[in-house]
């Protein structure tokens, strides 16, 4: 009799709802009530990007441009192996795999102590690569740049397939008052050596083509 009881017992609970004090005998025999597991940190993918050098740390902002943000990391720091965190700041910021900097194995390393061997372009822990023009989405009409024929003006981007930048040298480029237009003619650009244009030439040609840039807004002083 109490062998059928108990089987009566349990086959009400299972079909019928059960009694209350059965309920936490089978539900700590079954285990039907598991604690959660931890929440897993949200992967970020948007928002403002870092660029972070992962042999010591060292990270500098990304502008939005047609290149990815990954891509924009990888030109301008080609030398190391580097990884992008999205967030409002550094401290808080977070890879793609949810990875958060501030955890990371080489978190502020370079505040200590800057490494020889660990550098963007390949000759000084300090410096970047330059990018090509075409990937700065960050450009508008009227910026000045330095490039190997002087001080030129961003007039956009020339509609075709190569989908080149134009340049106006900054002596005719309209869109300077003559003050601002004689200091910049003042100015002396100092020549790119030729083994970091090789090496950003070299980067460059890994990157997939880039789209029309932005349209061009009023001009203004850079």
């Amino acid at each position: 009799m109490p062998e059928m009881s108990f089987a009566e017992g349990l086959l009400d609970f299972l079909f019928r709802g059960g009694q209350k004090q059965q309920a936490p005998i089978l539900g700590n025999l079954f285990n039907d009530n598991p604690q959660p597991p931890p929440p897993r940190p949200a992967a970020a993918s948007g928002g403002p990007a870092f660029c972070v050098r992962s042999c010591d740390g060292k990270y500098f902002p990304l502008m939005r441009g047609a290149a990815t943000p990954a891509q924009m990391c990888q030109a301008f720091c080609p030398a190391s192996p580097t990884k992008v965190f999205f967030g409002s700041s550094i401290e808080g910021a977070r890879a793609a795999s949810g990875e958060r900097y501030a955890d990371s194995e080489n978190a502020f390393a370079y505040r200590k102590a800057l490494r020889a061997d660990c550098t963007c372009n390949g000759h000084s822990p300090g410096g970047l690569m330059p990018i090509d023009l075409a990937m700065d989405g960050s450009l508008r009409s009227g910026d000045v740049l330095a490039s190997t024929d002087g001080l030129v003006a961003y007039s956009g981007i020339r509609v075709g397939n190569d989908q080149t930048p134009d340049m106006t040298p900054v002596a005719s480029f309209p869109g300077l008052t003559p003050e601002v237009r004689a200091r910049l003619t003042d100015m002396k650009v100092a020549p790119a050596r030729a083994d970091m244009a090789a090496t950003a030439e070299g980067a460059r040609t890994a990157l997939p083509a880039t789209p029309p840039a932005p349209k061009p807004v009023p001009a203004r002083d850079k």
